[in-house]
Order: C-alpha cells, then structure tokens, then sequence
C-alpha cells in the first residue's frame, strides 16, 4: 500500500526518499520493524474521506483559533506598554509567529512520510522522548484553551445579560449597582454549565475535518467582533477625540514599578497567547487533501495568509483602541466592550445604542467559541482514540466500539473542562499563563530544532534560529511568572461560584 509519499514539486523540501508500509500504512524501519508511532494510523481510503481541504480551509481554521475574544484585551496591553512596547511586541511576535510557523510547515513530511500529528513529526526527528516531551506541552495547552474558552464563553453570556435591567430580578443575579439598576454580579457557574451543555453535542463531531463549517462561522463572528471594536474605536475618535497616550508605557508613579513590572509581564504573555496556534497546526495540515501543489504549499500559503490578516487585525485594534480611550481608562478596565454598555458604568459617553453594539459583541464572542473549541479539542480527541485503536481488544475503545468510546470519553472530558473553567474564572490574568507555558516550546523550540535536524543549516542560520529560541525562551519565563502573580492575587479574593 503507498501512502503520502511527496516530493520536492509538492513543497516537500526534505528528500524523495521510498518508503516501505505494512497493512495499516505504517512506515517500517530497514529491519521490518514498525515504528512505535506512525504517521497515519488509518488506511488510505479512511485518510482520504478525512482530507477536503485547501489553504482556504487552513486559513478557516488558523483565524478561528487564533482571533479570540483575547483580541478584546490588546488596547489594555499597549496601555501597559506604551506605543513604542506595544507596537513593537505586536509586530515581533506577528513575524515570529509566521517565521517558525512555517518551519513547521516544512517539517509536517519528512522522508516522504506525511505525518497527521505534530507528536508524531517531533517523534521521526527527534524519537520517542522527544514525542513524550512535545506532548507534555502540547496537550495539555490544548485542554487549557480549552478551559479559557469556557471561561470566555461563559463571560460572554453573563455581560449578555447584564445588559439587560431585567435581568437584575432575575434569580441568577446575585448582585445589582444601586445607582443604575443593573445586575452586576450572578450566578456564573451557570452560564458555564450552558456552554458545556452546548459543547456535550459539538465534541460528537468525528473529527476537526468535519467541523470546518463551524470554523467558517466562527471565523466570521471574529471578525464581526473585531470590527465591531474597530468602528466603536474610530466613531470614539470622531465624536469626541483622542484619549491620553504614552510613549513609554503606564507612569510608574500611580502603580509602581513592581506592580508595572508585572503588568508588562502579563502583557508579553497576552501578546504571545494571542498568536499561538503552532501546536496544532500540523494537525490543521491533515484536513488539507492530497494532489495539486501538495499539502506543504497549501499549509504554508494557510500560515502566511491566516498570520497577515491576524497581525493586521491585531495591530489596528490594539492602535485605535489605545488612541480612543487612553492609558488610564484602559488599565481601569481591561475589557474594551466594558467601554460600551451602561450596565458597566465605566465610561461617560457610553448610551443604549452603544449598549446594543456590547450585546452583538458578546453574541458574536459566544458564537466564535463554540467551534474554536473544537479545533482545539478534536486533537485531543483525536490522539486518545488514536493511541487506544492500537493498543488492542482490551482497551474500552474496543469493549464499547468507537461511537460508544467517542461519546463516554468525550463527554467527561467536556465534563471536567467545564468544571476547571468554574473553578478558574481568572480569564485575562489565564489567558497569559497559557500563552507563556504554550509559545516557545511548541512555536519557537522545536520548529527550529526540527529545522536543524532536518536541512542541517550553515553556522550563520544556525545562530539565527538560537537566537530566536533564547529570546522566546526569556520572553516566556517573564510571561509565566507574570501570569502566575495575577492569578495569585485575583485567587486571593475569590469566591466559591456555588457559594453565590
């Protein structure tokens, strides 16, 4: 049986080198031997019925996954950093991102073997620690923007609400301000419970390929968000002016220079969470379907089309955000649709037809979650049912069949996703740590290592690619221990939903 061999005319840049396969396409070593990890674990035809895409599709998915509600928090960020941080951080991290991105691209066929999985791509370089150390950090980032994405779902139908004055006698508000009648607090862990409920029938899709129409929405509800704030931020600007700005980032003298230190901490860790998607990009490369230019062009032209449009997104949002509102009220209030509803009270000229504008931006945040989701659950999924499919008859794939095993397992992992995310509803102080533990080893680290391994570049290339990997690696051990700080202090104050 031939399975995804390529060559150099299909953006393969590695070699055409035969391979041999057995029954179940698995490449074997020189001595007969299977791998330990494969690069399809399917036949061919079963292969072929999960591959229709093309870069659109790609680019469907890259955008569904990157643009989130995080997009939202970035004019906070440069309140942080000032215009010289700020906008230097955004583009940085924009190339970046491209850069090691499509290194990664070039690494998803190696030896003429296409690989489904970035554990299995790291495993043909590096063996079979560095699959375990790969997947140490990739699956459990997976499952955390899992759980952030509850979070941000669950925030989004609770301001939803808090939009409405009705609401405030309802018997899931806990909370009303006494001076505008508005609920201001309530029962969280129910609108977390409603989205899991929702995500219960989504994971019962078979796999990410079947879930392209939801990214498609959910692509779209991003950039109706993300222009939402675009237009909020540019009628700002014309109706009443520009806001304060700084150059160098929030005063020192109203906060603190520990205080300021890590807020900037928090903010490089943001900004990295921001553009991550690498962990599962070669699991997005297996949804693109053979013949053409190949599944290596269409990825790379996915990355650098999906990063473009991503970094200019960011890059106008964070700008005109910052210029309507300024440095002060940003810091006060993170959020930026917070500008924009009169349940909030934090902003003089915010009125009900600005009300109306939060309650489409919070809809169109809700909606965008629901299949972002699943482009970072399915891997999970994916690799589970994978790994039990060869490990033989005793395992409980076997004992109950695959819709049975699909619909148990995924429904506890839905289960305990959205028990974490009530648990743990510290969403932009989460959103960093997750970017810092998740950018430089699956991003940064191993595309480049991978790099290495497999073109073995010159001395000049080779200090290129250090040089990237260690200022990542700084990068991200301030955004850990940024994030780490917040949530600490936010913890200190929280209480028990259930309590509520």
């Amino acid at each position: 049986m031939e399975l995804d061999q390529h060559d150099a005319t299909s953006g393969d840049p590695v070699a055409k080198k035969a391979a041999t396969f057995d029954v179940e396409g698995a490449p074997l070593e020189p001595d007969g031997r299977r791998m330990r990890r494969d690069a399809t674990m399917l036949p061919v035809d079963e292969l072929a019925a999960q591959r229709h895409g093309t870069w659109v599709q790609g680019v469907c998915h890259i955008i569904t996954a990157v643009i989130g509600s995080g997009v939202l928090y970035l004019p906070f960020f440069f309140a942080v950093l000032g215009w010289v941080g700020g906008i230097i951080m955004t583009l940085l991290f924009g190339a970046i991102t491209w850069y090691t991105s499509s290194l990664l691209a070039d690494a998803m066929v190696i030896n003429g073997v296409r690989y489904r999985t970035y554990q299995s791509a790291v495993e043909a370089c590096f063996g079979r620690r560095g699959g375990i150390l790969l997947a140490i950090v990739q699956y459990p980032n997976l499952i955390l923007t899992a759980i952030a994405y509850n979070i941000t779902a669950a925030n989004s139908m609770k301001y939803f609400a808090f939009s409405y004055k009705s609401f405030a006698t309802s018997s899931l508000c806990t909370d009303t301000d006494p001076d505008t009648g508005y609920c201001i607090d309530c029962k969280y862990w129910v609108f977390s419970i409603a989205f899991g409920g929702l995500q219960l029938f989504m994971s019962q899709l078979p796999n990410l390929d079947a879930a392209a129409w939801a990214s498609a929405i959910g692509m779209l509800c991003s950039f109706g968000y993300s222009f939402l704030c675009l237009g909020m931020s540019i009628w700002q600007l014309a109706t009443y002016g520009k806001a304060p700005t700084r150059a160098g980032g929030y005063p020192v003298s109203e906060i603190g220079s520990a205080q300021l230190t890590w807020d900037v901490f928090n903010a490089f860790g943001g900004i990295v969470f921001a553009f991550s998607f690498s962990f599962i990009l070669i699991e997005i490369s297996d949804t693109i379907k053979e013949g053409g230019k190949g599944p290596v062009w269409h990825m790379k032209r996915a990355v650098w089309v999906g990063v473009s449009i991503i970094t200019a997104f960011y890059f106008m949002v964070s700008v005109l955000g910052y210029l309507a509102y300024g440095y002060e009220a940003l810091y006060a209030n993170q959020f930026i649709i917070s500008f924009w509803s009169l349940a909030d009270n934090v902003w003089p000229n915010t009125t009900q037809a600005t009300t109306n504008v939060s309650r489409a931006a919070n809809l169109m945040v809700l909606i965008h979650m629901i299949p972002a989701y699943q482009v970072f659950s399915q891997p999970v999924f994916a690799e589970v049912e994978r790994v039990l499919r060869h490990r033989g008859k005793a395992t409980l794939l076997a004992k109950t069949g695959y819709v049975g095993f699909r619909l148990i397992f995924r429904s506890l992992y839905v289960v305990l996703v959205c028990f974490v995310a009530i648990a743990l509803p510290f969403f932009s102080d989460f959103v960093g740590l997750i970017g810092a533990l998740g950018f430089w080893p699956a991003t940064v680290l191993f595309p480049v290592e991978m790099y290495r391994k497999i073109h073995k570049p010159g001395r000049g290339m080779t200090i290129w690619l250090e040089t990237i990997n260690v200022f990542c690696a700084l990068i991200t051990i301030c955004a850990v221990m940024g994030s780490v700080q917040l949530i600490v202090m936010d913890a200190s104050n929280y209480k028990t939903p259930f309590n509520r």
